[in-house]
């Protein structure tokens, strides 16, 4: 693995906090008053790809320009935009998707899932549902890859970038040199994870109906679902069922752990983002004590060792998305105090008003210079 992606896994708590599958993430949620998942609770806007499978798009509010919101591993819309899209949605349109296969979307033959077919489906997509460019860019986690090679393949479609404790890549030299092996305890978490992903993918071949919720259930885990709304639960056991999710997320989950998925990105370097206005929000995660840092790498607060190699690699992590601010003009990055890795969860009022800004701001420029 070179050593982007051995910042994006360092340690197994790190690869948790990423890797994480959707269904896992909404089981960890708290209890919610208002049903901010209503958008998500059956399948959006049905628009077909130029290879024949639908993609689910989600949209709401009115007015231009028009924000993209792109997920992170795992590719459904739901659990990474539940609180921030809403937010968004009374500020101008804001869309969102499912990736092909997972959520409500049809997988067919998309396949790999890796970057380059992300930002083809992405392209075709915008154009099918004639959403007008250009967009400001939202990508949460991987999908600050996939808002970063968008921008660099069609930079008249993208008028200002948002990066959500993303990945990004920002020069060649992180990829150059022979693939980085892993270490056995992360060779051991990533073929753990293939497995678990397998092993779902022939429970829902074998599925005749929704998947119930159990308990520390890979597929679809019932603990923390208090609170969720009963339509989501009905949704995501519908979407647990459907094979289509786990072979994408198996193909994606391949393009993390076997797949060297970043060398088609090097083509785009260098990146064309200096007169893009880009925000950058972190969560700020390597500087909590060791009893929080412990939580949030799933570590045990007495192997404090193991802790203080983890908060490395999360200072590494921070440290490569501040660096995104090297490369535009216009550029603001901000560190959240949050264990959370889905930082438009835990500050979606914060995070909403700075994008609120860059909208106005968008707006403005085109009245004067139409």
């Amino acid at each position: 693995m070179h050593n982007l992606v051995s910042i994006k896994k360092f340690g197994v708590a790190v690869a948790v906090s990423m890797a994480l599958h959707s269904a896992d993430f909404a089981a960890q949620q708290p209890a919610k008053v208002i049903d901010s998942y209503a958008l998500f609770e059956q399948p959006g806007r049905m628009i077909r790809l130029p290879q024949e499978n639908k993609i689910s798009l989600y949209c709401e509010g009115a007015g231009t320009p028009t924000i993209l919101l792109e997920a992170g591993f795992g590719g459904g819309a739901y659990a990474a935009w539940h609180e921030l899209q809403p937010r968004l949605a009374k500020i101008t349109r804001t869309c969102s998707y499912d990736r092909a296969g997972f959520g409500f979307s049809e997988l067919d033959h998309d396949l790999p899932r890796d970057i380059q077919h992300d930002v083809r489906d992405l392209h075709a997509l915008l154009k099918a549902a004639g959403l007008p460019a250009p967009y400001v860019l939202v990508g949460h986690s991987d999908g600050g890859h996939i808002i970063g090679a968008f921008s660099d393949s069609y930079p008249q479609k993208t008028s200002a970038l948002v990066f959500l404790d993303a990945a990004v890549l920002l020069d060649k030299q992180q990829v150059s040199g022979p693939p980085e092996k892993p270490s056995p305890e992360i060779q051991k978490y990533f073929d753990a994870q293939l497995g678990k992903i397998r092993g779902c993918l022939a429970r829902a071949e074998a599925a005749t109906g929704p998947l119930q919720p159990k308990p520390g259930d890979y597929c679809l885990n019932s603990d923390g679902l208090t609170g969720v709304p009963p339509r989501m639960i009905s949704a995501l056991s519908l979407i647990a069922a459907r094979p289509d999710n786990w072979r994408a997320f198996l193909s994606e989950a391949e393009q993390h752990y076997i797949v060297d998925d970043n060398r088609w990105e090097v083509a785009l370097l260098p990146h064309r983002w200096q007169n893009l206005p880009i925000r950058v929000f972190t969560a700020s995660v390597a500087s909590l004590d060791d009893e929080h840092s412990a939580a949030s790498y799933g570590l045990p607060p007495s192997d404090h060792k193991a802790i203080a190699e983890a908060r490395k690699g999360r200072e590494r992590w921070e440290d490569l998305q501040a660096r995104v601010c090297e490369l535009a003009k216009d550029c603001k990055a901000v560190k959240l105090p949050t264990v959370e890795h889905e930082v438009q969860n835990a500050a979606p009022d914060q995070i909403a008003a700075s994008i609120r800004l860059l909208v106005m701001d968008r707006r403005h420029s085109v009245q004067h210079h139409p």
